[in-house]
């Protein structure tokens, strides 16, 4: 797993700080190394729009998080989490955020929530783009190496998908 790039985030919007609280209130409930926020942008008839699913990483099995009184609080800001990150990644990235959300896309966007940070990584059909590490402060040498190991203990990964399946299409031995 490649150590997660920072990403500083300036003045947060006020959902931030409530809707990591209720995704670590599911992880310590659940048992969970892990909360998924992903979410993609589609065209609707009112102009692009983010859609977004919250879940537990697959490793937990099939544990429904749905039932749970944080769930709903959590659901009500996942698009809009995934609409700050996305922007605050794409800027940084020197991409004019604004213009991005005009442009059809085929990527996902996962905000990995872990004990020690908040972690974007876009995936599409031919990569995944990141880890990056989004921090309201300078993270720590520490801090991003735990980041690194909490997404291997949660079993995410981030690659290439032709180095993940080799070249011939099966697994890389």
């Amino acid at each position: 797993m490649p150590h997660p790039n920072p990403v500083l985030v300036r003045n947060p919007p006020p959902l931030w700080r409530p809707m990591l609280a209720h995704c670590r209130t599911l992880m310590r409930d659940f048992g969970a190394p892990a909360v998924l926020v992903e979410g993609h942008l589609l065209d609707t008839v009112f102009g692009p729009r983010i859609v977004a699913t919250l879940r537990l990483p697959p490793a937990m099995g099939p544990v429904r998080p749905d039932d749970h009184p944080a769930y709903r609080l959590a659901m009500r800001d996942a698009a809009g989490l995934v609409t700050f990150v996305r922007m605050a990644a794409l800027g940084a990235s020197g991409i004019d955020p604004v213009t991005a959300s005009r442009e059809p896309e085929a990527a996902l966007w996962q905000v990995v929530v872990l004990p020690a940070g908040v972690v974007l990584i876009a995936r599409t059909d031919e990569a995944d783009f990141g880890p990056f590490l989004m921090a309201d402060t300078e993270p720590t040498d520490r801090q991003t190496a735990l980041v690194a190991t909490q997404l291997d203990f949660a079993g995410i990964t981030v690659g290439d998908r032709a180095a993940e399946t080799g070249a011939d299409g099966g697994p890389e031995d």
